[in-house]
Parts: C-alpha cells; structure tokens; sequence
C-alpha cells in the first residue's frame, strides 16, 4: 500500500469521524483521483486494485450501520467512476470491479432496491468471472447470488441465511404436507449447485427474495387493487418458468433436435416418473376448464372443489399449469391470485420441489 493511498484516505476518515458527519468524498474527490491514477498500475494483481477499494470501506461500514444507505451507495458509485476513469485512460487495461459492484449491492438491496441490488451483484459476479477465468468463483458476489448459505467469506451473508432460512420453511411445509423427502441441503446440491441450471438459479433466488418481500413484508392493505394482481401475477408466473425448466432438464425429449416442448408435456413427463396420473385428458380438462374461467377453476382447486381426484402434489401442479398459462397470455385482474398469494406460492414451491426431488 502506497503511502499516499494511506495518507489521503487517512484523512478522509479523520474528517468523517470528527464527528461533522459530512460525506467528504466529493470534496476530497481530485485529491483520490490523483492518488488512484498513481496507486493504480496496469498489469497490477485483482488482489492490489482490492486493496484500494478496501479503503473505501471504514466510511461506508459506519454508513450502513447508521443506516445512512443513499450516502453508503455513493461511496461505491464514486469508487467505480474511479475505476471507470482509470480504464477509459489506460485502455485496454482494466481494472476488477467485483469489490466495488459487490458492496454496491449490498447498500441498494439494504436501501429496499431489490432489483438495482441484484443488477449490481450480478455484475460484481461478471467480474469475477473475467478476473478469476471461472463461472463458478468462490467470491461473495456469487455465494450470494446462488444462495450459498454454507460460505463464511461474505459480508452479506445475514442477508443470504435470512432468505435461506424462508426458504428451509418452505420446504419444511412441502415435507410436512405433502410427505416430501426433500432438505435444503438436498435442494442445494441438486439444483442450487446445479452449473446447467445457472439462469434458472439466478431466477430462483432473486424470486424468493421478492416472495418473501411481498408476502411477509408488504401490508396486505396494499395488495387490494389491479397492480397488485398482475404483479402477483408475473412473479408467480417466473416461479412456474423455474418449475417448467427444471423438468425439462431432465426430459430426454428436449434434448431432441427441433423439439418444441410445452409446460403441459414436462407436467406429463413429471406426472408418468412419479406415477402422478396426470395424462392427456386430465390436463385438457384443466386447460378447458381454465380456458372458460380461471378464477373458479383456481379457487376450487384451493379448497379441494375441482374435481381432480389426485395426490395434493398433483394439485399443486394443476395451479401450476392454471397459471403458467393463464399468464402467459392475459394480462388482467384476478383478486383470486393476490386473495391467496400465501397458498398459492407454497403450491407452486411444493411443485419445484417435487420435480427436484423425483427428478434430480
């Protein structure tokens, strides 16, 4: 570490806890910049450009335990014009971002910016990937990114046990209600980790982050309208995305040159490995029976009026495919799907669930 680098960011934190509460970044920007252009070098090691964006972190640490997020997201976004800076002078040498887009998500996803935290986080993941020459690196920007509770080496992952733990809950109720077989444990090795399943995972866990969020989190007081139903709407239809492309993986029909599946097939190809029953003609009773009205077909399943005498599983997957259709082509208000949001999450869930379970 430079003695300059040390010197002026000793400064800038001498200001900051002089107990003015000041974000001096901006007044102190052109003395940073002159230090960055002669700290960083091209040819230089990720571990050394690290070292200088670790220097940003004794202000932002203090930031976010005041929970001053707006300020703590400025630090990263100064920190990467930097970057950006040094790159546009230096081309082609670049400098690794991960530390900087990493901490940058972690203050967005703080500050209630699910999507901006996630974009970034990604992002921190692109650059790891580059640096490291992996599309699996064992960086906290991809711990995060996949789930990956197990790994101590990340500042965020209060937040990754946190959406963990809702996502043991429920699987804990698919075992509970449906005498499922499957733990987190199992569900982290067979799909979390799963690296040809990469899109899909990264789905899935910015899904449950959003589940838990609107489920739990928002006031119900908020979800009586139309937005609410198609917001709903779209989240539930990403889940049953997941569910349809966890199936198909293992459908040998898809491997097929110009095979063109459907969600009906995998719930077909599902329905005959786990002997479900759920062939041709019950779901072209479903599809015509959601066809003519989906909010009474769908709240008969709920409460068991539909008749389709089957295992609760094969339910859940008859709400899976009432609504992966009723998505994929109408936009409109259905108080029946923000009425039961709860259930019907957990019965879209219970039906990844079983699909990795008898599947993977």
């Amino acid at each position: 570490m430079s003695q300059a680098l040390h010197d002026i960011f000793g400064m800038l934190n001498k200001f900051y806890f002089s107990g003015k509460q000041t974000l001096l970044f901006n007044l102190l920007y052109n003395e940073i910049q002159k230090t960055a252009n002669s700290y960083l070098q091209p040819g230089q090691s990720h571990v050394d450009q690290d070292m200088f964006f670790n220097q940003f972190t004794v202000v932002w640490e203090d930031l976010i335990k005041k929970r001053r997020y707006e300020e703590a997201k400025e630090i990263w976004n100064i920190a990467l014009r930097l970057a950006f800076e040094w790159e546009n002078n230096n081309k082609p040498h670049m400098i690794h971002k991960g530390t900087p887009y990493y901490f940058l998500g972690v203050s967005e996803i703080l500050n209630n910016e699910l999507e901006n935290g996630f974009l970034s986080m990604h992002q921190a993941l692109e650059e790891d990937k580059k640096t490291l020459r992996s599309q699996t690196p064992s960086t906290p920007a991809y711990f995060f990114v996949t789930l990956d509770y197990t790994k101590q080496a990340q500042f965020f992952r209060f937040k990754v046990e946190e959406i963990a733990r809702y996502l043991s809950d429920r699987i804990d109720e698919y075992r509970r209600t449906r005498s499922g077989g499957l733990n987190i444990s199992d569900f982290k090795t067979k799909f979390l980790e799963c690296t040809d399943l990469s899109e899909e995972v990264f789905l899935f866990v910015y899904l449950l982050f959003e589940l838990k969020r609107l489920v739990l989190e928002t006031d119900d007081r908020l979800k009586q309208n139309v937005f609410s139903s198609l917001l709903h709407t779209k989240i539930l239809f990403d889940v049953c995305l997941v569910i349809e492309k966890a199936i198909e993986y293992k459908n040998p029909k898809s491997s097929v040159r110009g095979a063109r599946l459907y969600f009906r097939d995998e719930v077909k190809f599902l329905s005959r490995k786990a002997s479900l029953s759920l062939g041709k003609s019950t779901i072209g009773q479903l599809n015509a029976d959601f066809g003519t009205n989906f909010e009474k077909t769908l709240s008969d399943i709920l409460i068991s009026k539909y008749s389709l005498k089957r295992s609760k599983i094969a339910k859940d997957l008859a709400v899976a495919y009432g609504i992966r259709n009723f998505a994929a082509h109408k936009l409109e208000n259905q108080p029946v799907i923000y009425q039961n949001m709860k259930e019907l999450s957990q019965r879209l869930l219970n039906a990844l669930f079983f699909s990795i379970e008898k599947l993977f």
